[in-house]
C-alpha cells in the first residue's frame, strides 16, 4: 500500500512540478545543522531525529560527509531534535520552535559513550538565534506577542507596524508600506492561500479574512529577498492558523471597549462635543485536542464583534447667514463688508435648495476654515457594524510519511453606515450608505516524504469575498443635485447633505494551486516546484445611473455678478467664492449628465441598467533552487522563477479599446471597438520573459556571528484589475455619459432638463464620444505593458549577543522598476499667438479691470462672441489674473466645443479656430494610456534586537532610516495626469509613507514571581502577586510628507492635472521652512501646521511674502514632499493577571486590562486642505495645503485619543 502511495505521490508531485502553478504560499521551514564530535570534528552518518512534542509526529535525516543534516519541509510548531550514532551518547535539544517559513538552525554534539546513554540541552543552547541559511530578511512574530501584546480590536496585522521597514502615514498596518513599495506589492496568505482583496490591492495588510489573535499561531512578514519559491509578490506576510494536539485545550473570552474609560479628542473638547461613543464587545471560544491520537486533530474557533459605535467627523457648512444669502468680503479700502447676494443681483432663493440648506446643521467649529462664509461642523458619525468568525482547522497523518491539512474560514459584516470609506451620511439624522459581506477561504495541503531526502508539499485553497456596498438614500427626487463638478476635479464648495453614493459590489473568487518538491543530495538542498492562480472579478456599478444636475454660472447660466457690485471692491478670489456660493443658492444648473449602461453587446444602452463586468486573469509560475551548504559555516542560495502573468479579459467580450494601440489615442479618426472575451482583440500582448534570478549567501565565521547578503528580482501585482476596469471604463460606448452642457435655468424653473439615452454604435469613432460628452477620453493599454518588478538588495551582519537574544544592522535597498501609470497624453496646447493675447488679456485686467479694455486683442476673437461673453465672468477673470492659461483652455474652451469652435457650432458665434490648435487630439478630451511608466528608489539602514523568549522574557526593538523616491506612489486606478507631459520630473516625490525615522518596540514579560517563576509562591500569596504579566508597544516615528500647492492651471488644465503644481518659496530656504513646520497655535485658537507667522491672518491664506503663486506658463519650484510634519509617538500598554483553577493543571482565568496611547498624547493629523478636497486624493498626491487655500496649513484632525480595554479569558 504505501508503495503504491508513493509512486503516486511521486509522479503527481513532477507533474504538477511541471504544469503551470500559483500564488499560494509555503509554510513550512528547512531545519537545518551539524553534528559533530566533543573535538569539533564533523560527524558523518549519524541520525537525526525530529519530532514533534505535540502530535508525536516524527520524521528522520541522515548527515552528509560534512556533517551536515536537512529536514526541508517542516510545519511550524515545536519539537525536540535528536541525533545518535553507534559508540556516541545521543544528543538532545529540546522544545526547538520552528516557525513558520523561517529558517531554523539546531547543532548537536556527540559525546563518546553508549547509545542508551543521551545528553538533553534546551533550544537556547542548541538552536541558533540567527538566520544562518539564507539571506532573507524576515520577522516573526510568534504566539505569546500575538496572545498577550495590547491589541486594538485584536487585529494580528496591526503587528506589521512594528517590523522594520514598514512604514504608514497612519495608525492601522491596513495602508502601510513595506520597504517603500507599493501596498499591491505585498503577498498576503493565511494558511497559504491568498487573503487579499484582489479587486482594490491597494492596501499591504488588508485581509478579507480578519486575523484575530484567537486564531493565529504565528505570522512571518519577509520584507526583503525573499527565497526563490515564494510567490507573486516582493514581500511576503504569511499567517498560519492554530492547530489541535494529542491534549484538550480552549479558551472563552470576552473583551469591551466603553467611551466611559476613555478620553476624548482633542477637537471635540475643543468645540464641547461629546466622545464618541464606543461600547464593542468581542467575545466567543475556541477548543482544540486529539479525534486519534498521534493521527487526527482538530482546532475549531468562533467569535462575534457587536461595535454600536460613532467615529467623529468634521464638515464644512455654511454660515446661517451665508444660507440666507449674506456674503462677507475683505472689501480693498474699507475693511469686512457684507452684503446680501440675492438683493444685489435680484436673483431668488431656489426652493429645492432651500430644502437641501435646512439639512445642513448650523456650524459649531469655526476653527476648520478661515472664511467668513464658511464654517465648521463636527459630530460623532454611527458606525455601527456586527461581525462573526468561524474558523476551522484539521491535521491528518494517516500514516508515517504522509500528512494532511485543511483550514476553512468564514467572516461576515454588516455595516449600514461606514465613515471609513466617506461614504456614511454627510450629518445627523440622514441616510448613509454602507457595506454588507460574508467572506470564506479554505485550504488543503498533502506533504508526503517520499524518501529519506526526498519530500513534496501539495497546497490548493479557493477564496471568496463578496460585498456589497448599500445606500440608505431613496433618492425620492428621481435625480441627484451636485454642487461641483468631481469628474473635472472640482471640489465643493461646503458639504452636500444628500450622500451621492450608489450601490456597487463585486466578488472575486481566486483558486489557488502551488506544489514544492526538495530533495536533499549532500550539500545540496533543491526545490523544486510550481504555481496555479486563477481570478475572477464579478464587479457592478450604478454611478451615474440616476439623473445629476451640477450647480454653477457656465454657458447657459451668466454669472451676474462683478467686482463693481461690492461696495469697496472685492478680491478676485471672494468674488469666485461669492459666484459660487450664488449659483448653490439660486439652483441654478449649468450641467446635466446620466449614465448609461448596455447589459450584451447588442442591447444597446438601457435607462437604468447598471454596468456589470466580469474579469479574468490567469497567473503561473515554476521555479527551481538550490541551498549549497559549502561548508558548515557557509551556504550559498541561488535560483530562478519564472512567472506569467495573463492578460486579464473581459469574458462577454464587454469592453472596448481603440483599434491600433497606444498610438491610436491621438489619432483624431481613431475607431472603437469591442476587445477581450471571443472578439480576438486581446487588452495587451502576454509577457514571458520574466525570469527573476535569486542568490543569497549566509557566513558563520563565528560560533555567534553572521554576515549575510542577497539580491533577488520579484515580479509583482500592480493593482491589475482595478487599472485594466478603468482604462476600459474611460472608453465611453459601453457605458455612456451623456453630457448636457450651456443648460439654462434652475433646479425649480426649467433646468432639470431631461436626458436621453445616446445612440448605441459599436464600432464608434471618437469623434462620436466628445459629441456626446465634451470631456470624453480615448483610454488605451500599451500592447507592450510590461508586468513590473522589483530588484531588492541586503547586507548585514547579525550578532547574538546575548544567550537568545541577537541584534542586526543591515542596508536594505530596492528599485521598483516599469510600474504601471496611466497618464494624459492629451495635454492642452497653446500657440504663441493665443499666448501673446493671453498675456494682453492679463495687462489690460490689471490695468482697466477688464480684460477687453486697453491693447487690442486678436487671436480671442477667433474664439467668436463666446470669449467676449466670457470675458466678464469672474471665474474666467480671475483665470486671466493668475495666468491660469490651462483652466481656460481646458476648463472652459475645450469643454464647450459648440461655442468656441467652428465646426463644432462655434462658427455660428464668429469661431474660425478648430480644436486641434489647442489639443493634440482635437476629437477626444483625454487621451490616457496605461503603461509602465513610474519607477521608485528605497534605501536604509535598519537595526533589530531581539529576544527569543527567555526567562519569562521576549522582545523585539528596531530603528530604521530610510528615504522612498517616487514620481508615482499607486492608486486604485494607477491613473494621474502630469501637470506637464514635458516636465515629468517635476513630480519626483517623497510619498506619504516615506518616514525618514522610525523606531518600534514590543515586549511581553512574565514577572519572575509566582508559582513556577523564579521566585516561587503557592496559596493565597499566589493568588495576590503571582501570575502577573506586563507587556507594551512603543511606537515613535518622524513626520510624514507635506505638499505644498498652488493647484493652478497655469500649464495644463485645473482640477486633477494640477494638483502637483506647487508653489514659489521665497524669503526662507527648505531648511527653514522645516524649521517652522509642526504644530503651532494662532491667537484665534486654531492649530496649524505651520508657524502663524506664514499665515496671512487677514485672509487665512499662506503669507504672499514666502509663498507665492507660479504664473502663466510656469510651475512652482518648491519641490513636492519639501517638508514632513510632526512626530507621531506612542506607548500601548497591557496587564495580565491569571488565577489557576482547579480543573488541570493548565486552567486558569486571566484578567486583561489594555491602555492604548498610554499617555494620551495628542497626534495630530496633517490631511489635505480644504478638507473638501480629500476627494482627490485618491490621485495619490496626499496631505495638500494649497496656499490659495482660506484654511492653509489648518490641523483639523488628530490620531486617537487614550482607549481602554478590559478583557476575560477562560483557558483549559
Amino acid at each position: 500500500m504505501q508503495k503504491t502511495v508513493y509512486w503516486l505521490t511521486l509522479i503527481l508531485s513532477l507533474f504538477l512540478v511541471c504544469s503551470p502553478a500559483i500564488s499560494a504560499q509555503v509554510i513550512t521551514s528547512p531545519v537545518t545543522g551539524t553534528v559533530t564530535d566533543a573535538t569539533g570534528a564533523v560527524v558523518p552518518g549519524a541520525t537525526v531525529t525530529l519530532t514533534n512534542v505535540e502530535t508525536n509526529a516524527s520524521q528522520t535525516a541522515v548527515t552528509n560527509d560534512i556533517g551536515g543534516y536537512v529536514f526541508p519541509q517542516v510545519l511550524p510548531g515545536l519539537y525536540n531534535v535528536s541525533a545518535e550514532l553507534p559508540g556516541f551518547k545521543r544528543a538532545v535539544v529540546e522544545q526547538v520552535r520552528i516557525e513558520v517559513s523561517s529558517p531554523a538552525t539546531v547543532d548537536l554534539q556527540l559525546e563518546v559513550g553508549g547509545v542508551a546513554e543521551q545528553v538533553v540541552v534546551t533550544a537556547s543552547q542548541g538552536q541558533a538565534a540567527m538566520n544562518t541559511i539564507n539571506a532573507e530578511i524576515n520577522t516573526i512574530v510568534n504566539r505569546a506577542q500575538i496572545e498577550d501584546l495590547p491589541l486594538n480590536g485584536r487585529n494580528v496585522v496591526e503587528l506589521a507596524l512594528l517590523q522594520a521597514g514598514v512604514t504608514g502615514s497612519g495608525e492601522i498596518a491596513r495602508e502601510a508600506a513595506v520597504n517603500g513599495m507599493r501596498g499591491t506589492f505585498n503577498n498576503l496568505t493565511l494558511d497559504g492561500v491568498n487573503n487579499q482583496d484582489n479587486f482594490i490591492r491597494t492596501d499591504a495588510f488588508f485581509g478579507v479574512i480578519p486575523l484575530r489573535e484567537s486564531f493565529v499561531q504565528e505570522f512571518n512578514l519577509t520584507t526583503s529577498n525573499s527565497e526563490v519559491d515564494a510567490g507573486i509578490g516582493a514581500s511576503q506576510t504569511l499567517m498560519v492558523t492554530r492547530s489541535g494536539s494529542n491534549e484538550f485545550h480552549g479558551q472563552a473570552f470576552y473583551y469591551h471597549r466603553n467611551d466611559a474609560l476613555n478620553a476624548n479628542t482633542f477637537f471635540n473638547n475643543a468645540t464641547g462635543l461629546e466622545k464618541a461613543r464606543v461600547r464593542n464587545h468581542q467575545y466567543g471560544a475556541s477548543v482544540g485536542g486529539r479525534i486519534i491520537p498521534d493521527k487526527l486533530f482538530f482546532f475549531v474557533n468562533y467569535e462575534e464583534e457587536r461595535d454600536p459605535s460613532t467615529e467623529p467627523v468634521a464638515r464644512i457648512v455654511p454660515t446661517e447667514a451665508a444660507k440666507q444669502g449674506n456674503f462677507t468680503y475683505l472689501s480693498n479700502n474699507a475693511g469686512l463688508q457684507t452684503v446680501n447676494l440675492f438683493q444685489l443681483t435680484g436673483v431668488t432663493p431656489d426652493p429645492e435648495i432651500q430644502a437641501l440648506l435646512s439639512l445642513i446643521p448650523p456650524p459649531n467649529d469655526p476653527s476648520l476654515i478661515d472664511n467668513p462664509n464658511l464654517s465648521g461642523f463636527r459630530f460623532n458619525s454611527p458606525s455601527e457594524s456586527d461581525s462573526d468568525w468561524l474558523n476551522l482547522r484539521v491535521d491528518f497523518e494517516p500514516w508515517q510519511n504522509h500528512a494532511f491539512t485543511a483550514a476553512f474560514h468564514q467572516f461576515r459584516l454588516d455595516v449600514p453606515n461606514d465613515p471609513s470609506n466617506d461614504i456614511d451620511a454627510r450629518f445627523p439624522g440622514l441616510p448613509g450608505a454602507g457595506q454588507e459581506s460574508t467572506r470564506r477561504l479554505g485550504s488543503g495541503s498533502w506533504r508526503a516524504t517520499l524518501s529519506p531526502t526526498i519530500t513534496n508539499e501539495l497546497r490548493f485553497g479557493v477564496q471568496w469575498a463578496p460585498v456589497d456596498f448599500i445606500t440608505g438614500e431613496s433618492f425620492d427626487r428621481g435625480y441627484q443635485i451636485l454642487f461641483s463638478d468631481p469628474g473635472l476635479g472640482e471640489v465643493d464648495l461646503f458639504e452636500n447633505p444628500i450622500q451621492t453614493f450608489t450601490a456597487q459590489g463585486r466578488n472575486a473568487p481566486v483558486y489557488d494551486l502551488l506544489n514544492n518538491l526538495n530533495w536533499v543530495k549532500g550539500p545540496h538542498t533543491f526545490k523544486i516546484g510550481g504555481n496555479y492562480r486563477a481570478l475572477r472579478v464579478d464587479q457592478y456599478d450604478t454611478f451615474g445611473v440616476i439623473p445629476q444636475y451640477i450647480l454653477g454660472f457656465g454657458a447657459g447660466n451668466v454669472d451676474p455678478l462683478s467686482a463693481d457690485l461690492f461696495p469697496g471692491g472685492i478680491a478676485p478670489e471672494d468674488l469666485a467664492i461669492a459666484s459660487e456660493m450664488l449659483g448653490i443658492l439660486g439652483g441654478y444648473v449649468r450641467t446635466a449628465q446620466q449614465t448609461f449602461n448596455v447589459s450584451s453587446r447588442t442591447s444597446g444602452f438601457v435607462p437604468g441598467a447598471r454596468e456589470d463586468r466580469l474579469i479574468k486573469q490567469n497567473f503561473f509560475s515554476v521555479f527551481g533552487g538550490d541551498s549549497w551548504r559549502l561548508r558548515p559555516d557557509l551556504t550559498v542560495n541561488f535560483g530562478l522563477r519564472w512567472e506569467f502573468h495573463g492578460v486579464p479579459t473581459e469574458d462577454e467580450g464587454l469592453a472596448l479599446l481603440p483599434v491600433g494601440g497606444a498610438q491610436a489615442v491621438l489619432d483624431p479618426n481613431a475607431i472603437i471597438d469591442f476587445a477581450g472575451g471571443d472578439t480576438g482583440r486581446d487588452f495587451f500582448e502576454n509577457d514571458w520573459n520574466n525570469v527573476a534570478p535569486n542568490i543569497g549567501v549566509a557566513w558563520r565565521p563565528f560560533k555567534n556571528t553572521v554576515f549575510r547578503g542577497g539580491y533577488s528580482i520579484a515580479y509583482v501585482v500592480d493593482n491589475n484589475i482595478t487599472t485594466i476596469t478603468n482604462a476600459l471604463a474611460g472608453n465611453p460606448g459601453l457605458t455612456q455619459d451623456q453630457v448636457l452642457t450651456g443648460v439654462t435655468g434652475t433646479l425649480s424653473a426649467g433646468g432639470r432638463v431631461p436626458i436621453e439615452p445616446p445612440e448605441f454604435q459599436v464600432p464608434r469613432t471618437a469623434m462620436q464620444g466628445v459629441l456626446a460628452d465634451p470631456a470624453a477620453a480615448l483610454f488605451a493599454i500599451d500592447p507592450n505593458l510590461r508586468v513590473p518588478y522589483v530588484q531588492q538588495w541586503n547586507i548585514g551582519i547579525q550578532h547574538e549577543i546575548l544567550p537568545d537574544t541577537a541584534v542586526e544592522v543591515r542596508y536594505v535597498g530596492n528599485r521598483g522598476i516599469k510600474l504601471t501609470r496611466a497618464v494624459d497624453v492629451n495635454q492642452v496646447r497653446f500657440p504663441a499667438e493665443f499666448v501673446e493675447d493671453f498675456q494682453r488679456a492679463q495687462r489690460n485686467l490689471a490695468a482697466n479691470g477688464n480684460p477687453l479694455i486697453g491693447e487690442e486683442l486678436t487671436f480671442f476673437p477667433q474664439l467668436g462672441a463666446a470669449a467676449e461673453f466670457f470675458m466678464s465672468n469672474p471665474t474666467v477673470q480671475n483665470w486671466i489674473r493668475n495666468g491660469e492659461i490651462g483652466s481656460y483652455v481646458g476648463n472652459l474652451v475645450a469643454l464647450n466645443r459648440d461655442f468656441f469652435f467652428a465646426g463644432w457650432g462655434g462658427e455660428e458665434f464668429g469661431a474660425t479656430v478648430t480644436p486641434d490648435a489647442f489639443l493634440p487630439n482635437p476629437n477626444t478630451f483625454v487621451a490616457d494610456i496605461v503603461e509602465n511608466n513610474a519607477f521608485s528608489k528605497y534605501n536604509a539602514l535598519q537595526v533589530e534586537v531581539r529576544r527569543r523568549y527567555r526567562q519569562g522574557f521576549i522582545g523585539q526593538f528596531n530603528y530604521t532610516y530610510g528615504k522612498v523616491l517616487t514620481n508615482f506612489s499607486g492608486t486604485q486606478s494607477n491613473f494621474r495626469g502630469y501637470f506637464d507631459n514635458a516636465q515629468q520630473s517635476l513630480e519626483i516625490m517623497r510619498p506619504d509613507y516615506d518616514i525618514t525615522h522610525t523606531f518600534n518596540g514590543n515586549f511581553v514579560w512574565d514577572l519572575p514571581i509566582g508559582r513556577g517563576r523564579a521566585f516561587e509562591t503557592s496559596g493565597v500569596l499566589d493568588a495576590i502577586i503571582g501570575g502577573w504579566n506586563l507587556n507594551s508597544i512603543i511606537r515613535v516615528r518622524s513626520g510624514e510628507t507635506i505638499n505644498i500647492v498652488s493647484e493652478r492651471g497655469t500649464i495644463n488644465r485645473g482640477g486633477s492635472r494640477s494638483l502637483t503644481n506647487t508653489v514659489h518659496l521665497v524669503g526662507i530656504d527648505i531648511p527653514e521652512l522645516q524649521d517652522r513646520t509642526g504644530v503651532f497655535q494662532d491667537d484665534r485658537g486654531r492649530i496649524l501646521l505651520f508657524d502663524p507667522s506664514l499665515i496671512d491672518p487677514a485672509t487665512g491664506r499662506a503669507n504672499p511674502e514666502f509663498f507665492q503663486n507660479p504664473g502663466l506658463l510656469e510651475a512652482g519650484t518648491l519641490g513636492l514632499s519639501s517638508v514632513s510634519g510632526p512626530w507621531y509617538a506612542t506607548v500601548d500598554m497591557g496587564i495580565r493577571k491569571s488565577f489557576r483553577l482547579p480543573v488541570t493543571e493548565d486552567s486558569r482565568v486571566q484578567f486583561r486590562f489594555d491602555v492604548f496611547n498610554l499617555f494620551n498624547r495628542t497626534n495630530f493629523a496633517v490631511l489635505t486642505q480644504p478638507s473638501t478636497a480629500r476627494a482627490n486624493d485618491q490621485l495619490g498626491v496626499f496631505n495638500r495645503h494649497n496656499i490659495n487655500s482660506t484654511s492653509f496649513g489648518v490641523i483639523d484632525d488628530t490620531f486617537s485619543a487614550r482607549q481602554i480595554q478590559v478583557g476575560l479569558k477562560v483557558l483549559f
